[in-house]
């Protein structure tokens, strides 16, 4: 699965957090039943047991009739396919013994997941009967119970590739039907949340279905569907280099710059961060289409959540990277971000961290950088200063205080008091 979250960046929308809390709960209330708890218990024993034994017994022989696991033969999908498989594959099938004793009479083994079930239950209630002879326990699960149980094992066996089919044709012939089209990517981000699926989604022809919603005049869709393109390529470098042939980066930038709505902007913005970032490739095309110019811009918004997201991805950007250094130097960035720490009304919120945190980032082995933090109508040593007085000893500001001293460190030569060095003991 795709690690999706650093800081700075989006951690998904509350509605699918609440959904998938919920989710939890209901399972963490079901799973609290000592009942359940043991029936589920017996399940795992149950399916260990089956392999275990099959692979016990078929170990001792070499030849004879064929054997063929009931779960695996069963749970593996289509049959015909299997068969067509199978042809095609030398035969690797284990065989019995002909003259190996068997029982005459052996307990139906499950075929499926209901059988599996039905098989725990059944060996629970013969192993409590052992225990509590006099005790009933046939009911021991009501049926609202077990159809959630059901529910939760089928919900394993899950056909991805026909889930995505089904959403991409949902999303092509409902794109005037909000309501559908938000349960279809709400779906859609739950499965491209794993890098195998993004990538069979945009090999299915997916990535079209998304355009009209990106470009049309409903804002949650334009959001919502900047947003399941950053789950597409988030730490996915197919999926990257795939979009980047497209014209979705356009689409994205574009977005960002001229969307009435705020967080349309945002989740662009965010799909633009995962897009770029650990991709060489799809940081020259960033480059190549003046992308740092609408990050300037984002900037200059003060708009807290694009300031934010600008500064972290400005900030992973010129990490080790002279190239973008030069890029951002050339366009008055460190001048720009010298004046924007605000000492008056953005004084308490985030946006002078992650400016901060940007600038050191920039400046860092950056002499030509550094000196120009040093002119004197920029007024960075004074901004420095007071912020370090006005919030020291306040853990809140921690970080904050820490890229404070990192620059005043670099530009100024100005050694971190001991009061800030707290963190490396």
């Amino acid at each position: 699965m795709k690690c999706k979250q650093n800081k700075g960046e989006e951690s998904g929308e509350e509605n699918r957090e609440t959904k998938r809390k919920g989710k939890v709960k209901l399972l963490k209330t079901f799973l609290e039943d000592k009942d359940h708890k043991d029936l589920l218990t017996n399940i795992k024993i149950t399916t260990a047991s089956i392999v275990d034994s099959q692979i016990s017994e078929a170990s001792t022989s070499t030849t004879g009739d064929t054997y063929q696991n009931p779960l695996t033969t069963t749970m593996s999908g289509n049959s015909e396919d299997n068969q067509e498989d199978s042809q095609a594959q030398p035969n690797l099938a284990i065989e019995y013994a002909p003259n190996q004793d068997i029982p005459a009479r052996q307990p139906r083994q499950p075929s499926n997941l209901q059988d599996l079930l039905r098989y725990a239950v059944e060996a629970g209630s013969r192993s409590r009967a052992q225990e509590a002879p006099n005790i009933n326990r046939a009911a021991s699960m009501n049926e609202a119970n077990r159809g959630f149980l059901l529910d939760a094992l089928n919900s394993m066996m899950v056909n991805v590739g026909a889930e995505l089919e089904k959403i991409i044709k949902t999303l092509k012939e409902n794109q005037d039907q909000k309501d559908i089209c938000i349960g279809a990517l709400d779906n859609l981000s739950d499965y491209v949340c794993s890098i195998d699926y993004a990538n069979d989604f945009l090999k299915m022809g997916g990535l079209p279905v998304l355009q009209p919603l990106l470009e049309g005049s409903d804002p949650e869709l334009r959001w919502r569907a900047a947003e399941t393109v950053a789950d597409i390529v988030q730490n996915n470098p197919f999926s990257q280099n795939f979009i980047i042939q497209t014209d979705f980066l356009n689409l994205l930038l574009t977005s960002i710059e001229h969307d009435s709505n705020t967080t349309v902007q945002v989740k662009s913005l965010y799909a633009v961060s995962c897009l770029v970032r650990d991709n060489e490739e799809c940081l020259k095309e960033f480059i190549k289409r003046d992308g740092f110019s609408v990050l300037l811009r984002c900037i200059q918004s003060k708009k807290e959540k694009l300031v934010i997201k600008s500064c972290f991805l400005i900030a992973c950007l010129c990490t080790d990277n002279n190239q973008v250094k030069q890029v951002l130097l050339s366009m008055g960035m460190v001048e720009q971000m010298c004046v924007l720490i605000d000492i008056e009304d953005a004084l308490d919120t985030e946006m002078n961290e992650h400016l901060l945190s940007a600038l050191a980032s920039l400046i860092k082995d950056s002499p030509e950088a550094q000196s120009l933090c040093r002119l004197e109508p920029l007024n960075l040593k004074f901004k420095l200063n007071f912020i370090k007085e006005k919030h020291a000893g306040n853990e809140v500001y921690h970080k904050e205080l820490e890229h404070v001293n990192s620059v005043l460190t670099e530009v100024f030569e100005e050694d971190s008091p001991e009061e800030f060095d707290h963190q490396d003991r």
